[in-house]
């Protein structure tokens, strides 16, 4: 069998998750092919087109999507509609452009159950928006492109656009504090709520609860905060991670005629948030007291070349006190709220490595803050083992009784399960730092630092 060529395009493209993504559709459909990353600048863009014949097809990203167009031997009728490429197809040597934005977008409400067939708000006039508002008036709906002050331009010339090229097309706009009436699909194809600034939303609770759907073109983090409104208010919520994968699915359709069980879809989506995390986010390692997180994290680090960040240690700088000394002065509850502070700050921030305190994710909101783009490793020692590597520790201020084994025992059953609910994956931590921190590594596929 020969081995076949794929690759994606654009600049800059360090954070992408498409070679993932598509290993994973090769090997569900059995095709031996490898997939790289071209990271190549516009102005470099004409001298690699021999390069990109070489290839049986690519993917374009941003900033090549329109740019690639005069290089391109042909374009399907949805790309020319469009204007935009995302996927070529090398047919003996004539590129064919296509674009699997629409198609992406509509099977990821196709598989979670919704439509596009009554009135959409979307939020935006950009390259995604663009592609959602016309998604709907095809499909037979109605949309309101809702945008800022400085959009309105830009949401004007969208709806004439609709208008023009879609016979008898609904399309109206509006700013984002003037959307009113009810809404079957709110889709968001703005930024806001990107990982950093994961605390944003670009709408209301107020709006969100006019609506039967809610879609957020942003994957990372996986679950937005306007996610998080409409799930909270009982509302069907779409990821956008859904998006990014069925698009790439329909390029494999393109390229070889493939077709994928929408089984194995919903599998992948929730793996590739997993590996998200793992790649671009944080290594969050909880555990018992006792159970080896700073040495192990420190090992790691030294091995992977991450930062490490202890979260007790992180909190004693911040405060000039000891753990032992908040406890002594300020009280546990005081101790509680500097730890939801830490791990707040912490989980804004990308490639840490983080030891989190014995008591961290007692707290369901710092267990959600470091999950939304960090993948939770549980050190999982057995409680023998944990009282023998603490026995001559006398810094733990939670252990300072008269009854310390009987403690030691309450808090581990009272966390154990906590830990567990909260962990993406579990190592046994009973062994030497050494061999742990390496389970570790091998279990997440963190390359080791070369040096």
């Amino acid at each position: 069998m020969n081995q076949n060529h794929y690759a994606v395009i654009g600049h800059p493209i360090a954070h992408t998750m498409s070679p993932f993504i598509h290993a994973r559709l090769f090997s569900l459909s059995n095709r031996l092919a490898d997939y790289g990353v071209f990271d190549i600048s516009p102005s470099e863009l004409p001298n690699q087109v021999i390069q990109l014949k070489a290839l049986n097809g690519f993917n374009i990203t941003i900033p090549h999507k329109q740019e690639i167009i005069p290089f391109l031997d042909e374009l399907s009728d949805k790309a020319a509609f469009f204007s935009s490429v995302n996927t070529v197809k090398n047919d003996n040597g004539r590129l064919i452009g296509y674009t699997t934005d629409g198609t992406g977008f509509c099977s990821a409400l196709k598989a979670a159950g919704a439509g596009l067939n009554g009135r959409t708000v979307v939020l935006g006039a950009g390259g995604a928006g663009r592609v959602m508002a016309f998604e709907a008036v095809l499909s037979g709906g109605s949309v309101t492109v809702a945008v800022r002050p400085h959009g309105i331009p830009a949401a004007e010339k969208l709806c004439a656009d609709i208008r023009s090229k879609v016979k008898n097309a609904r399309a109206d706009f509006c700013l984002l504090d003037e959307i009113d009436g009810e809404i079957d699909l709110l889709a968001n194809a703005t930024p806001v709520g990107m990982y950093p600034n994961t605390a944003a939303a670009p709408v209301s609770q107020d709006v969100v609860c006019k609506s039967v759907c809610v879609f957020d073109a942003v994957y990372n983090p996986n679950e937005t905060a306007l996610l998080k409104m409409a799930r909270k208010s009982g509302i069907k919520a779409v990821g956008g991670m859904s998006m990014l994968v069925w698009q790439a699915a329909a390029a494999h359709e393109i390229w070889y005629g493939a077709q994928f069980n929408p089984d194995d879809i919903s599998t992948l989506c929730t793996d590739a948030v997993i590996e998200m995390k793992k790649t671009f986010g944080n290594i969050v390692l909880c555990g018992c007291m006792g159970s080896g997180k700073t040495t192990v994290g420190r090992l790691l680090s030294k091995n992977t070349g991450r930062a490490f960040v202890d979260m007790d240690v992180y909190i004693e700088q911040n405060e000039g006190m000891t753990v032992q000394q908040i406890f002594a002065a300020r009280g546990e509850a005081a101790f509680r709220r500097l730890e939801q502070d830490a791990a707040k700050a912490l989980s804004q921030k990308s490639g840490l490595i983080i030891a989190t305190g014995g008591g961290a994710l007692v707290n369901p909101e710092n267990t959600a803050m470091l999950k939304e783009t960090g993948v939770v490793v549980l050190l999982d020692a057995e409680i023998s083992v944990l009282k023998e590597r603490l026995k001559w520790d006398h810094s733990r201020p939670l252990l300072a009784k008269p009854n310390r084994d009987e403690v030691m025992e309450a808090l581990y059953c009272a966390r154990s399960g906590i830990y567990r609910a909260a962990a993406d994956v579990v190592i046994p931590s009973s062994g030497s730092a050494n061999s742990v921190a390496e389970e570790v590594r091998k279990a997440l596929k963190i390359p080791l630092i070369q040096k």
